[in-house]
């Protein structure tokens, strides 16, 4: 017997399990491997096993379940990735974009400008709809929507008019603003105090007040512009009490502005649209559904006039031909292509477009929304925010005009705004 065998049988003998044993052994003589006798096998029945290699074992199994734990983590997040991009990206990709796709978008022109057969009382009168553009101190060019309502006075959305220079700003009359028929500049804007002002407040805080419906701001022309077969005074809703309740929810509303449809300029993929020149610069005008009617939104702004202005909505979605992007479906208050529009109110919404189904894009901020009321075409909102893709489910949010009657009347001072 070896003398390596026999000081490994001695260890056994002297009451070593086997694995000491063996690392003793080896101290002495590295490339020993025992030969298990019965009798050290009656000292201990427990066969040795190479406690290395079961390390070995234990590591590779290891190594093999955190790399498939890795790849399903990845798989995972892959999965989670794809469908986010489904979800929030594929809405802002579709082509539609204000109009309804399957119509003509010269009936929304011919619309906007009360041609044949629009030009009947069935339709309100878009004349009133102006052009309106600035520059704020430091050269940045801004433009929006807006309605006459007094021969001095024209009533936009506050964010058109808020950072422009009084100097540079000035307003347009007609179809197409290229072509106007007149052109006026201003001598002053009066933004409503419960707008939050951008350099008071955070982005997150602007958010949060936006919400409250006093998007809405008022001009004054340099000079009363006459009135002619090109230029009308619009009718404006001054009584809270005519458009609350339920009486006019479901009725056909009129939109009008002078949208920006030019490519390069906005987001109107597969429809954008151009004059002969290029530009695009005309009015148009759609239908829609009125859904909701938000009115007495207190304000967290502390301004004077507070316990009597306050904000409010009317508000409507975007129907498509397939009646399938109801965005203002009974119960639905949020979703991942237009976000949370849960202060717009609840109600219900019929998903069967009008004939001439549209939304507002950028460029129709300012814009009348028009409604029948007691015979009579009565602006009854501003346009004011919605989805930037302005895609089919776009729910299209509106400053209710009466809820700011108050305040529109405070600056008539000459008693030249009708209905103050």
């Amino acid at each position: 017997m070896n003398n390596d065998q026999l000081y490994y049988d001695s260890l056994i003998a002297q009451g070593h399990i086997p694995e000491h044993a063996l690392h003793y052994t080896r101290m002495y003589y590295p490339n020993f491997y025992p030969i298990v006798n019965q009798q050290n096998l009656n000292h201990n029945t427990n066969f040795y096993v190479p406690a290395v290699q079961q390390k070995k074992k234990d590591r590779t199994i290891l190594i093999v379940i955190g790399v498939v734990i890795f790849v399903l983590i990845v798989v995972a997040m892959l999965i989670i990735a794809v469908t986010a991009v489904v979800i929030f990206d594929s809405p802002d990709n579709t082509p539609e974009f204000g109009f309804r796709d399957d119509v003509s978008n010269a009936l929304f022109e011919n619309l906007g400008d009360n041609m044949a057969p629009y030009d009947s009382t069935n339709y309100p009168d878009f004349s009133s709809v102006v052009y309106i553009e600035g520059a704020t101190s430091d050269g940045e060019v801004y433009s929006g929507s807006g309605v006459l309502i007094g021969e001095r006075w024209v009533l936009t959305a506050a964010h058109v008019v808020e950072g422009l220079e009084v100097s540079e700003t000035n307003v347009w009359f007609g179809n197409d603003y290229q072509l106007a028929v007149a052109q006026s500049p201003i001598s002053d804007y009066y933004i409503h105090p419960g707008w939050p002002y951008a350099e008071k407040y955070s982005s997150s805080e602007i958010d949060e007040i936006l919400e409250e419906g006093t998007d809405i701001a008022l001009i004054e022309l340099a000079e009363s512009i006459s009135i002619t077969e090109d230029i009308s005074i619009a009718h404006w809703n001054n009584d809270t009490d005519l458009i609350d309740g339920e009486q006019l929810l479901g009725s056909s509303i009129y939109v009008s502005g002078y949208g920006d449809y030019n490519e390069g300029n906005s987001m109107c993929t597969d429809y954008c649209l151009t004059d002969s020149d290029g530009l695009y610069s005309k009015r148009r005008a759609w239908e829609n559904t009125l859904d909701r009617v938000v009115l007495d939104i207190d304000s967290s702004i502390n301004f004077d006039g507070q316990d009597k202005w306050k904000g409010g909505w009317v508000v409507y979605d975007f129907d498509s031909p397939s009646s399938d992007n109801n965005g203002l479906a009974k119960g639905k208050s949020y979703s991942f292509a237009q976000g949370d529009y849960s202060y717009g109110g609840k109600g219900d919404s019929n998903p069967q477009p009008t004939d001439l189904e549209g939304t507002s894009v950028a460029g129709d901020s300012g814009g009348p929304t028009f409604a029948l009321i007691q015979g009579k075409w009565q602006v009854i909102g501003l346009t004011s925010h919605g989805s930037e893709a302005a895609n089919y489910g776009d729910v299209a949010f509106n400053t209710a005009v009466s809820s700011h009657s108050d305040w529109i009347c405070s600056h008539d001072t000459a008693e030249e705004i009708p209905g103050c």
